[in-house]
């Protein structure tokens, strides 16, 4: 019995720049609400590739998002006593 070459897709490579939507997913805000934090001051700014197309970078999102995480010592629900 002859074996079948098994044919897997390729993985993924990684996206080198983010679209509007691949921002929205990675953060989990709305579009709206992206813009109106870089409005803010407070998201970082895409970069104008040609007149209609802006993209991020994987890294600054990455960076941005880790960034408004602040470590907890207390898990929510239990009180310090001191």
């Amino acid at each position: 019995m002859a074996h079948a070459a098994q044919h897997q897709a390729p993985a993924a490579a990684p996206k080198l720049l983010y679209r509007i939507a691949d921002v929205s997913h990675a953060v989990g805000l709305s579009k709206a609400d992206v813009y109106r934090r870089i409005r803010a001051g407070t998201f970082p700014k895409g970069t104008l590739i040609s007149p209609q197309v802006v993209v991020w970078n994987p890294d600054d999102i990455r960076r941005w998002a880790e960034s408004q995480f602040v470590p907890s010592d207390v898990p929510s629900g239990d009180k310090q006593t001191t």
